[in-house]
């Protein structure tokens, strides 16, 4: 059967998969300068090197449909025609190719299957599962990296489109082929380093990584500390870390020591062999300005997980139903039989920018809301019930019994929105305040309302900027809002974080960028309030207080979806200040003066200050009160104090009457009269 003249199925075989040179080439040392060159390092992507890498996603899917090509029955016939040409004995050399042609058969199985289970769990994604599984199975193709890592693969894509659930799943498959040591998985989350002070716990992490795990993630490299980048940079180049520090081995954690005479002293930390996989929300291209050209020309793949669209859920709520039902039957004793309306229900509310995330929860909120009717049905037997949707409501009937979800779930949102409401009413003044608080509401509403609906959404810049007088109630609203937009769903914790420039200005060069960094951090899910904003900006010498101005400008845009920041100050000071940085005053659309308490406001702030403490004011008091305030606002409102001037009246009241008890017991104690009161006005207030 052998032809002189033809190529053998073997030798095309051979040649597809290994090259025309197969099996006898081997790299010279020109290869390998070849391949660790790299032309494109420390510059910007060129439109030649886009068209370069779009050419190399199609040679990485050509030679994938190569590997696919040949089944186990045209290995199976090959070897028959070999048979035919050579007898069953064939030459060592020739055995050994067949042997690596099978291996390459076998892998193609084992591969094939891990695809499969994680199409089974990881919905919608077949794409990026089919790429992640091809990313680690590219070494067993190309070898390792010149550096010695097996592959350095970024991940982009959208949060709950199942970034982190395939590498943990994928790991694990790979791990029962033995295609992986274990399936272990080490991460590192890059935005819990904020500066130097982390350095000796990110040396710790990263030592115990890779000690226990060969996939190695590493989540949020957008957010990472500039003073960490070259560490990456120099583990997916290098394949190691060289320590700058001297450090030791002590209960099989790393030391740092000053003592030169310490022996075995760590050096580096190797990642050699290992896969480092890097997952970000950013695109490619906006993260490159963060890491670099030098860090993405590393990476051995860059894939990206697709968005959740309201189509999808077709995939997706079946597999979430059954996880639900089996949660109840077998937690809650509850048989739950979901109607089709059920369905329809959630696509007509599914909010894109949620993904999975909007499936999950509300099968979340359906089995809070079960398992607040079994406390409320304790019985041994089944209970058998129906879920169903009327009048837009998710309904659970069982028998003559019909319960809604909503009078199940505890009303903590709805009670805290109330909560705020009740606030905002007691505060005295600030009415187009109040009324832009509430309002937001209604906007947020009014975008959900048209996400539902398929059409396009508008974000506006949550930032503000408050300036008045002291004492007109700027922190109070700022934690007002804190709570209301927790309530109302736009912020995820709703803290309140009030600093001022010592807390965000470092006392020496490079300390400040951390430290702001970690104040920032802080306040995510929630609002920084900074107060006298002005003074972070002393004139353009000021290095270290522009240092955190750029710092902070650079966090609200990272971190937009998910912080507010609100700048507070006196209003021609914070007009200065807004000048100080060009992005600044573009950031702050929402700029909200805090009018002066008139007399009459800050009598009634008096009174509710007085009944707070257990007091009460004397009815012969309102008037001269009045007037005082009235002086005392004319002549300087900045300095004097506003809401705080109606507290030391109180306070000072408080003081007086309790001498003048003392002398008398027969008065009331909770009587607040005219004699309590110094209304003696001094010019210099």
């Amino acid at each position: 059967m052998a032809l002189k003249n033809k190529k053998t199925d073997k030798e095309k075989l051979l040649e597809q998969v290994f090259g025309k040179d197969a099996p006898n080439r081997k790299l010279t040392e020109d290869d390998i300068k070849a391949l660790q060159y790299n032309p494109f390092e420390g510059h910007e992507l060129s439109e030649e090197w886009k068209a370069i890498e779009e050419n190399s996603k199609k040679l990485q899917a050509e030679t994938q449909k190569i590997l696919e090509k040949y089944t186990e029955e045209d290995f199976e016939r090959l070897k028959s025609e070999i048979r035919k040409d050579f007898g069953d004995t064939l030459p060592a050399d020739q055995q050994e190719t067949l042997t690596i042609v099978h291996n390459q058969l076998e892998l193609n199985e084992k591969f094939e299957e891990a695809e499969k289970k994680l199409n089974e769990q990881v919905l919608c994604q077949k794409e990026y599962n089919h790429a992640l599984v091809m990313a680690f199975r590219r070494p067993t193709v190309m070898g390792v990296q010149p550096s010695g890592l097996k592959a350095a693969i970024l991940i982009t894509g959208q949060k709950a489109t199942g970034r982190h659930t395939s590498v943990n799943l994928a790991t694990q498959y790979l791990a029962q082929q033995e295609l992986l040591t274990n399936a272990s998985i080490s991460t590192i989350n890059l935005a819990h380093y904020g500066g130097k002070e982390d350095e000796s716990n990110l040396i710790q992490d990263l030592y115990t990584a890779i000690n226990k795990s060969q996939v190695i993630l590493f989540d949020n490299i957008e957010q990472i500390a500039a003073g960490f980048l070259p560490y990456i940079q120099e583990i997916v180049t290098e394949g190691q870390l060289t320590l700058n520090k001297r450090y030791t081995l002590s209960n099989k954690q790393l030391v740092e020591t000053a003592n030169t005479l310490v022996k075995d002293t760590v050096k580096s930390l190797s990642f050699k062999g290992k896969y480092l996989i890097f997952i970000t929300t950013y695109k490619t291209e906006k993260l490159l300005e963060v890491v670099g050209v030098k860090f993405i020309n590393t990476m051995s793949d860059v894939i990206k997980t697709r968005d959740i669209v309201k189509e999808d859920i077709d995939v997706i709520y079946p597999a979430k139903l059954t996880d639900f039902q089996k949660k109840c039957t077998e937690n809650l004793k509850i048989d739950v039989e979901v109607d089709d309306s059920v369905k329809e229900y959630v696509i007509d509310n599914f909010i894109d920018s949620e993904n999975v995330t909007f499936v999950m929860n509300f099968f979340t909120k359906c089995y809070e809301a079960l398992a607040e009717y079994k406390l409320q049905n304790i019985k041994d037997e089944t209970i058998n019930l129906k879920m169903t949707v009327k009048d837009n409501m998710i309904r659970f009937v069982a028998g003559e019994e019909n319960r809604s979800m909503d009078e199940l779930l505890p009303k903590v949102l709805e009670d805290a929105k109330e909560e705020v409401r009740k606030e905002l009413d007691q505060l005295v003044g600030l009415t187009e305040i109040k009324q832009y608080i509430l309002s937001l509401e209604d906007f947020y509403e009014a975008q959900k309302l048209r996400e539902k609906q398929g059409l396009k959404t508008t974000e506006v810049s949550k930032h503000m900027i408050f300036t008045g007088n002291p004492g007109t109630g700027k922190t109070t609203i700022a934690r007002l809002i804190a709570k209301y937009l927790k309530a109302i769903g736009v912020l995820s914790n709703g803290q309140l974080i009030e600093v001022s420039r010592n807390d965000l200005v470092g006392k020496y060069l490079g300390h400040t960028a951390p430290q702001t960094m970690q104040v920032i951090k802080s306040a995510l899910g929630g609002i920084l309030f900074i107060d006298e904003a002005y003074s972070l900006y002393r004139g353009t010498n000021d290095s270290f207080g522009l240092e955190a101005i750029d710092t902070l400008v650079k966090a609200m845009e990272d971190n937009r979806d998910d912080l507010i920041v609100i700048l507070a100050g006196y209003t021609r000071e914070m007009k200065v200040f807004l000048e100080s940085n060009s992005g600044l005053a573009s950031r702050f659309p929402n700029q909200i003066e805090f009018p002066d308490y008139t007399a009459e406001e800050l009598y009634q702030i008096t009174v509710i200050q007085a009944k707070s403490k257990g007091y009460r004011l004397a009815e012969d008091i309102e008037k001269p009160l009045t007037e005082y305030f009235a002086k005392v606002q004319a002549s300087n409102a900045q300095r004097s104090g506003n809401g705080r001037l109606a507290r030391n009246v109180v306070e000072e009241a408080i003081i007086r009457q309790s001498k003048r008890i003392i002398n008398d017991k027969s008065q009331p104690l909770d009587l607040l009269i005219l004699a309590d009161l110094d209304l003696d006005f001094k010019e210099d207030i």
